[in-house]
């Protein structure tokens, strides 16, 4: 395979990271009720945020906009254009249906054995009945989402956050982040099968494309509602992440 195939791809998925906590970081926030035991009891974790690598990460911050402006948004622009809303949902319930290896690994891992169970039949149900997950018939079915990743598990045992760092291309995260960031993509079915790299990093760039699609307003009022993007984008970082534990 010729390097430049992978040009392209390996470029969207790179934005792919960064669009989990760009433009979808309201509806991250909005799936994932998590309380971390490290934040305040007030519920807020922002008081409790180390940024000794401020300059750094603003650096960072303004080439990751710099690099959604110019290109997962125009992208993601043009998709929605010819891709009707209804078929962009059912794209991103097929992706969220693939992550469950990560929900269920990290659901045993945290001694949520119910939770464990009830999303291995939605996840029987929903790549069944649903169309290896287009549709969701397992949420009409009083099957309740079970939503767990590895930097959750972490929090639940009582690892702190760390430090915050705003990757490049990856975008906002923690020293627990990362690494949670990393046991979850080691979970990422598509690295076990036998498809070509371009396959699996594609994929991860069209799930970039299609999931910020879904949630471009959500990003450009978070940045323009604030003086300081940075903090807001951060802020926003850690509110996401800090009501996951509690249920």
């Amino acid at each position: 395979m010729k390097p430049t195939a992978l040009i392209v791809p390996m470029l969207l998925f790179s934005c792919a990271a960064f669009a989990k906590v760009s433009a979808p970081t309201i509806a991250v926030a909005q799936e994932r009720e998590f309380h971390d035991p490290f934040a305040s009891d007030s519920g807020s974790s922002r008081s409790k945020v180390s940024d000794p690598l401020e300059p750094m990460n603003r650096t960072f911050f303004h080439f990751n906009n710099w690099l959604y402006r110019r290109v997962l948004r125009p992208v993601s622009c043009g998709y929605r254009t010819v891709a009707p809303k209804p078929f962009r949902v059912c794209v991103d319930r097929l992706f969220t249906n693939l992550k469950f290896p990560v929900r269920v690994v990290n659901n045993v891992l945290e001694g949520r054995f119910k939770g464990a169970g009830i999303d291995t039949v939605r996840f029987v149900v929903n790549s069944t009945v649903g169309a290896a997950g287009l549709f969701d018939p397992a949420t009409h079915w009083k099957l309740k989402a079970q939503p767990a990743d590895f930097d959750q598990t972490l929090a639940i045992y009582r690892i702190p956050s760390g430090i915050y760092l705003n990757w490049p291309v990856l975008g906002p995260s923690s020293v627990r982040g990362t690494v949670g960031l990393a046991g979850d993509e080691a979970l990422n079915p598509l690295w076990y099968v036998n498809v070509p790299l371009a396959v699996t990093v594609g994929a991860g760039g069209v799930n970039a494309v299609n999931r910020t699609s879904l949630h471009i307003e959500d990003y450009d009022d978070l940045m323009s509602a604030t003086l300081d993007p940075y903090a807001a984008a951060r802020s926003a970082y850690f509110e996401s992440h800090g009501n996951a534990l509690e249920r």
